[in-house]
């Protein structure tokens, strides 16, 4: 008689409960997946963009009163939240637009609106990020989101915000401090000083906010300068050129800059500018970017140029 042997079923019973126990693993976080989904989209609030709303009645007013509005303006509100800057700001100025990413207090808004019979006012529900900016004379008040600070900044600072006139905004206390100090090591930024001015006005304690941000804030002024530095159609080609001086922001002027003017020129643009040769990159004043710049544009030859 033939004896066969059977296989041992352990291997069979530990391959059924690993494909049990994956699958209810599987299940488990597919479960575990929607609920997550479910409690973020429920839980929505205007801080996602990093928006902290202003509630002291005392800042509200301290942030009017810098802001020198007259009867004529057209005034943009960036992030209007619950309206508490919209109303008081309507209150002065012929036309308020507010825009408001968050769609529950954008309709609430528009609601308050009809009901205070209030039609020089109108709420948006928009992105700032994306939303056309005004192409006549207007000035910005707003309690902007922290977390996209720059991103708004280059639409209302570069070539759409041509039309911006002023710009009374609060901000992080740090990123108020780095946009105001005379040292920029930022060639951005620093075209950005060629047409504004950058102004700290005062400090705001995180607690005049909810919820509350990390740090305190600061009112920060920006306004357009009567005659601008450079040319607006030029902003490019003096980020690049800036970036290219500022490689070597420690290094004497004389050093950095001949490798775009020739000795000769070089010897008259710095007089131009009221340089020396030693003068440190970084202490330049702004005026004196914007003559070094003019002089690269007129007398240096365009492939000399430094590019992006």
């Amino acid at each position: 008689m033939q004896i066969v042997k059977l296989p041992s079923s352990k291997p069979l019973q530990t391959a059924v409960f690993v494909l049990k126990k994956t699958r209810m693993e599987g299940i488990y976080m597919k479960r575990h997946s929607k609920q997550n989904r479910a409690r973020s989209s429920s839980k929505i609030s205007p801080n996602f963009t990093g928006q902290h709303l202003l509630h002291n009645p005392k800042t509200i007013k301290r942030l009017i009163e810098v802001a020198r509005l007259k009867s004529n303006d057209m005034i943009l509100e960036i992030g209007a939240g619950k309206g508490g800057l919209t109303f008081p700001i309507g209150e002065q100025v012929r036309k308020v637009i507010a825009v408001e990413i968050d769609a529950a207090y954008a309709q609430a808004l528009k609601s308050k609106v009809i009901a205070s019979e209030r039609s020089h006012i109108s709420i948006v529900h928009a992105d700032i990020r994306t939303y056309c900016l005004p192409t006549s004379s207007f000035s910005v008040v707003a309690n902007i989101p922290f977390s996209i600070t720059t991103p708004i900044l280059e639409r209302l600072l570069g070539a759409e915000g041509r039309a911006l006139q002023k710009a009374t905004l609060i901000v992080e206390k740090g990123a108020a401090k780095r946009f105001t100090q005379k040292t920029t090591f930022d060639s951005r930024l620093l075209m950005w000083k060629m047409f504004f001015t950058f102004k700290l006005e005062s400090v705001i304690p995180r607690t005049d906010f909810a919820p509350p941000p990390r740090v305190d804030a600061a009112i920060m002024i920006i306004k357009r300068r009567e005659t601008a530095l450079i040319p607006m159609q030029e902003a490019k080609r003096f980020v690049a050129f800036a970036a290219y001086v500022l490689r070597a922001y420690k290094a004497p002027v004389s050093e950095v800059l001949r490798g775009i003017f020739t000795p000769a020129q070089l010897k008259i643009v710095l007089a131009q500018a009221g340089l020396h040769r030693e003068h440190i990159v970084v202490d330049m004043e702004l005026h004196q970017w914007g003559t070094l710049f003019h002089a690269m544009l007129k007398h240096v030859p365009a492939h000399r140029w430094p590019r992006n």
